[in-house]
């Protein structure tokens, strides 16, 4: 036995080195793992704490793009309100200005004034163009076959200048197109007879036209007297005055001015109304009179939009359908 342990002892501290050697490598990559380990853990501390600051960086960016859009908006309020006040400065002071200004010449204006069983309001219009300060016009007005009697008012105008016609029922733009064929002027302007127009319009458009042969084509402002009404809403509204500035593209999607506003050179092939609109006649008529031309905006008050009169045309039953009608127009001009 002794002389087996003496032959087997080397053999035993090998083994034992080994199995310390091994025990050693299994220690020392345990430490391992476990650096690796806290090192995974510190990362994943540091992503959950990147995420939280990544969530509380969105937010915030949440919060700044919303102020920004408050801001824009406002910025956008505060630019219209400039260009409102801008153009009434532009009025007021066009209109100070027109008061004192001559004329080189006197062309003759004809005005277009289509009336439907309305004497009342047919007298109150006649007498606003009787009152113009510009002497030399005709007015023509066009009684769209009423049933009341028009012709007396405007033989109570007692002016030679007032001519009364009728036709066979057909509309207001039927109306129109009967004065436009047997007007006499260089110059037409309308007039509706439920408003006035401004007593130094038709000066202002003569003046217009003599200081720029080039336009053949203008609009101005018009007053509404109370906006609710005219909506369709209840009254009480204090009067606005409205002059929008020319842009093509939304003149594309909307009327820019009242056919009381608007005034063109005689004998344009464009100066002709679709008899089949009832209501968007002017918004129609604008859009044949600049497809091919700008017009000239002149800052001067043209007429008085009145919303109390019986028989209103604007929202009445054809609104929708003329609407449909005249967009596709002004979409095909734009292609």
């Amino acid at each position: 036995m002794g002389y087996l342990r003496w032959v087997l002892a080397p053999a035993r501290r090998r083994l034992g080195r080994a199995v310390h050697d091994l025990g050693g490598a299994t220690r020392s990559d345990i430490r391992g793992l476990q650096s690796e380990i806290q090192q995974l853990r510190g990362q994943l501390s540091s992503l959950a704490a990147a995420t939280e600051w990544a969530r509380d960086l969105e937010a915030r960016q949440g919060a700044l793009s919303t102020r920004v859009d408050s801001l824009a908006g406002a910025q956008r309020e505060v630019d219209a309100r400039l260009a409102s006040i801008e153009t009434m400065v532009a009025i007021d002071t066009f209109s100070r200005f027109i008061r004192y200004a001559r004329l080189r010449t006197e062309p003759l204006i004809t005005v277009v004034l289509p009336t439907y069983n309305r004497p009342d309001c047919l007298r109150r219009a006649i007498d606003s163009v009787i009152a113009q300060r510009y002497p030399r016009w005709e007015l023509i007005v066009v009684d769209d076959g009423g049933s009341v009697d028009s012709e007396s008012v405007a033989e109570e105008a007692s002016d030679s200048r007032v001519r009364w016609t009728r036709i066979s029922h057909g509309g207001a733009g039927a109306a129109r197109n009967a004065a436009l064929g047997i007007a006499s002027g260089e110059i037409i302007a309308y007039v509706d007879d439920d408003n006035l127009m401004d007593p130094d319009w038709l000066f202002s458009v003569a003046w217009a036209f003599e200081q720029h042969p080039e336009i053949e084509v203008l609009y101005g402002a018009f007053m509404v007297d109370d906006v609710l009404r005219v909506n369709g809403q209840s009254s009480g509204q204090l009067p606005r005055t409205f002059l929008h500035p020319w842009n093509r593209e939304v003149l594309r999607k909307g009327n820019l001015a009242d056919i009381g506003a608007i005034a063109h050179r005689a004998g344009l092939a464009e100066a002709r109304f679709d008899d089949s609109l009832v209501q968007m006649a002017d918004w129609d008529l604008l859009l044949r009179l600049t497809e091919e031309r700008d017009p000239l905006v002149l800052p001067a008050i043209a007429c008085y939009y009145m919303t109390d009169a019986p028989d209103r045309l604007t929202l009445g039953p054809t609104q929708a359908a003329d609407f449909a009608v005249v967009s596709a127009r002004a979409a095909r001009t734009g292609e």
